[in-house]
């Protein structure tokens, strides 16, 4: 994971198998964590806890559990020492067998940026200028300024859309971004005004999820915007190459938006940013405010605590869609990032105006992320690049949108149109089984096709490409299964080095599995030696896990903690 010369940060959590035992770290403690830190030798900057969380029974009659963080700011500086040492000193300090703790990382999300810089290399000329519109990209179809995603040819979402009332049960969809711009013409009046919107960006009003738009260093003000108006936008008019476009822009006009600003800039997350506003709308929907779909433009590395608001929000009933994520030339990885590579997330992948992968050889083209096949069983496509995109400089509509940010915001909205089209016969279902019924419609209604392409279809589009008319058609089910709780993935040489019949419940186990996993994920020339990941983890042979482990002891990214016990 990179580090941006900023104070390290952690993340504490009570693992779920021992919530409640002896030595329970619970909101209201924060003096005494801060305490025992310092008294460890972390000078500590502040101490804060999640509030109001736990258990709560909802009108669903299912009972949720929200995760508890606590969130520390050290005054540990990241470059001076390895952010997994200070988050293996505090669970130490703490003397808490039970505590969880992993670092609070800014995470890096690939964005569309007219890139003139390497990936990892990235200055401020990079970005180019937000008030040129550079209408669509010529390198990809389609080679007009034209809105075609919402056509029968497409998505659908149409056709889907104005099958169902405006009118009718509330249908709320959570979108989790860098927030919507007070001024442009596609952020309904509704959005701005809504009582749920929350800012999980730190110092800035709490109740208050608009994005300011500045500019700056590593700053892409105005992506929410843009997928917002994918989402959810107004009715517009627009002449374009294939005629006056006289509609609404977003595929779900009729819902109400809870907008959470979870980023100042798309390009950087912080990971306990999109675990609070998960756990939120998990919370919000435990209470009797139902949040039904949440649309998630940004990921980056695997983190324990994002698995657990995942697997909150399913268990509530809640419909989670996810950006596979962008690349440059395989960087920073061809696969698809979390949290969309959890099993109970739908994984929105790219699929181009002329059906084919969202993928190319031509060296610094961003594209789309995708794979490895068994993280592809819960992946579904829709359209990009090409796409309008609000922007919010120049305040109009351009044509150049890219990237599975473009993805998500449709396949959530087919989600959302579902539930309304389907709306009693969802909630007489328990809350998982609901999420399951419109994932499978979804899948089974998906367009199974791939054109010019070395590979079949759920390769590059795990069930398929979105078709979001087909899927009203497919009957709510209750003959799903329940998806397996979602964990970061486990290295089988941790359990040859730990000699216990059950490491995985070990929390320092949990954490040099989860460290262990954010190295591959960052490092390219890691995952190659366990196969790029495309092999079962437990498939890969005992000379390959030594030649991997060899490899992280002497690599210059991992903890001393890491290496001293690999060491052992």
């Amino acid at each position: 994971m990179k580090r941006y010369n900023q104070p390290v940060e952690i993340i504490i959590r009570q693992i779920a198998q021992t919530a409640g035992s002896k030595g329970s770290m619970l909101p209201g403690h924060q003096k005494a964590i801060q305490k025992q830190l310092e008294a460890a030798g972390i000078p500590v900057h502040s101490v804060k806890s999640t509030a109001a969380a736990g258990s709560a029974l909802s009108k669903s009659r299912q009972k949720t559990t929200v995760p508890e963080n606590t969130y520390v700011k050290t005054k540990i500086n990241d470059t001076e020492v390895n952010p997994w040492d200070v988050a293996h000193m505090a669970r130490t300090a703490l003397n808490n067998h039970h505590a969880f703790v992993e670092p609070d990382f800014l995470q890096e999300f690939p964005i569309n940026r007219n890139v003139s810089a390497e990936p990892g290399k990235t200055d401020i000329k990079s970005f180019g200028n937000r008030n040129i519109d550079n209408n669509y990209d010529k390198d990809w179809p389609p080679h007009q300024n034209m809105i075609w995603h919402l056509d029968d040819a497409y998505s659908q979402l149409k056709s889907a859309r104005e099958s169902v009332q405006a009118a009718g049960p509330v249908i709320r969809i959570a979108h989790l971004d860098t927030g919507y711009s007070l001024t442009h013409f596609t952020v309904p009046d509704s959005v701005k005004t809504n009582i749920w919107q929350r800012n999980f960006v730190e110092g800035e009003p709490v109740d208050d999820g608009h994005d300011p738009l500045k500019d700056g260093f590593l700053k892409m003000p105005g992506h929410g915007t843009a997928t917002l108006g994918l989402l959810a936008g107004n009715k517009i008019k627009l002449p374009s190459a294939n005629g006056e476009f006289d509609d609404y822009l977003g595929g779900a006009w009729f819902a109400e938006v809870i907008c959470c600003r979870i980023a100042s800039s798309v390009v950087l997350l912080k990971t306990s940013a999109l675990a609070e506003a998960l756990n939120y709308i998990t919370q919000l929907t435990a209470s009797g405010t139902p949040v039904h779909v949440v649309s998630l433009s940004m990921g980056g590395a695997p983190s324990a605590s994002w698995a657990s608001a995942v697997n909150a929000a399913y268990n509530a009933g809640i419909t989670i869609v996810s950006a596979a994520g962008n690349n440059f030339n395989g960087l920073p990885t061809r696969h698809v990032i979390y949290p969309a590579r959890f099993g109970r997330v739908i994984a929105a992948c790219g699929v181009t105006y002329d059906m084919e992968p969202y993928f190319t050889l031509k060296p610094g083209e961003m594209q789309g992320c995708f794979g490895p096949k068994r993280h592809m069983k819960k992946a579904l496509a829709a359209f990009t690049p090409n796409m309008p995109w609000a922007n919010t400089a120049a305040n109009n509509i351009g044509f150049n949108g890219a990237g599975t940010s473009c993805a998500v915001p449709q396949i959530a909205a087919a989600a959302a149109i579902y539930y309304k089209k389907h709306y009693d016969r969802l909630n007489k279902l328990q809350p998982w089984q609901r999420v399951e019924s419109v994932r499978h419609a979804l899948y089974i209604s998906a367009k199974k096709t791939v054109k010019h392409a070395t590979l079949p279809y759920h390769h590059y589009f795990g069930n398929g490409i979105l078709q979001a008319n087909d899927a009203l058609k497919i009957s709510v089910t209750t003959g799903t299964t329940k998806t397996p709780d979602d964990h970061v993935p486990w290295f089988p040489v941790l359990s040859t080095l730990f000699k216990n019949k059950n490491p995985q419940a070990v929390p320092v186990m949990q954490m040099y599995n989860t460290e262990l996993a954010q190295l591959v994920y960052s490092y390219p020339e890691l995952s190659k030696l366990i196969d790029d990941e495309t092999r079962p983890y437990e498939r890969i042979g005992i000379r390959k896990w030594k030649r991997f482990t060899d490899a992280v002891i002497s690599h210059p990214g991992s903890s001393a903690s890491l290496k001293q016990f690999l060491q052992q």
